[in-house]
């Protein structure tokens, strides 16, 4: 997820002072990639702790990654217009875009690690929560043209009880567009704890244990403002799916 997508992300956490640095970035991205912290944090009106804070919440280890996020945003050519995109870029476009971009994020090796780690658990749960779950399912049932036998799990009361039962030769996969549903995070927490195979499939690159996971897959969102289009994440998580399940094939 770009810095503009995790800003939509949090900002129903942000404190006064962090709804402050919000408005300033979303108003000076140019200005950000330019302009030391202190600065930044005295024209938004903030303490430099203020703006740090607000910078580790969307993810980031401190300002510096989040200028250099902005600086490589504004050089991806996309633009931000809180009114929705006035264009004649067709919603097929978006997808394809997005879809294009899929093998800069997750390498062959990646598919590989997550494939073997299908390949040798003793049991498989997938969790995915509302729209995603209907990408658990899709897993599963992708899984099972292949002879793998695993559990679809969409009910969010069950996620941490289920993680909770597993070993070390089992494998949690976790689908989360945002890679911060409280529910999602929390039975991810108990399966690392539990030492099992844990794996994350998310468009958001900062979630909450990521460097923790045995397989983590950050692939690419649309990049849509929520006024624009009404376009479905799940689309690229099923083509995620379908690349990995082919990968899969050809190891077994």
């Amino acid at each position: 997820m770009n810095p503009l997508e995790l800003i939509s992300l949090h900002e129903q956490n942000f404190t006064k002072s962090d709804i402050k640095v919000k408005n300033f970035v979303l108003n000076n991205l140019e200005i950000i990639t330019a302009r030391s912290i202190d600065m930044i944090a005295d024209k938004a009106g903030v303490s430099k702790s203020a703006l740090l804070r607000f910078c580790k919440k969307l993810g980031y280890e401190g300002y510096s990654e989040f200028k250099y996020e902005v600086s490589k945003y504004l050089l991806s050519g996309t633009l931000y217009n809180p009114e929705g995109v006035k264009s004649n870029k067709n919603v097929i476009s978006y997808y394809v875009d997005c879809i294009q971009k899929l093998p800069n994020y997750i390498s062959e090796e990646i598919y590989h690690r997550l494939g073997s780690f299908i390949q040798e658990a003793a049991k498989i749960r997938i969790y995915g929560l509302h729209e995603s779950g209907l990408s658990a399912q899709y897993l599963s049932y992708r899984l099972a043209t292949l002879g793998i036998d695993s559990e679809p799990l969409i009910f969010s009361g069950l996620f941490s009880e289920k993680a909770s039962f597993s070993t070390q030769n089992d494998l949690n996969i976790f689908i989360s567009v945002s890679g911060t549903t409280q529910e999602i995070i929390e039975a991810s927490k108990v399966s690392l704890d539990k030492c099992a195979k844990t794996a994350m499939i998310t468009q958001n690159s900062k979630s909450p244990y990521a460097s923790q996971y045995d397989s983590f897959l950050s692939i690419p969102s649309i990049g849509f403002t929520k006024n624009e289009f009404f376009l479905d994440s799940q689309a690229i998580f099923f083509i995620t799916i379908d690349l990995l399940i082919n990968k899969l094939s050809k190891l077994l």
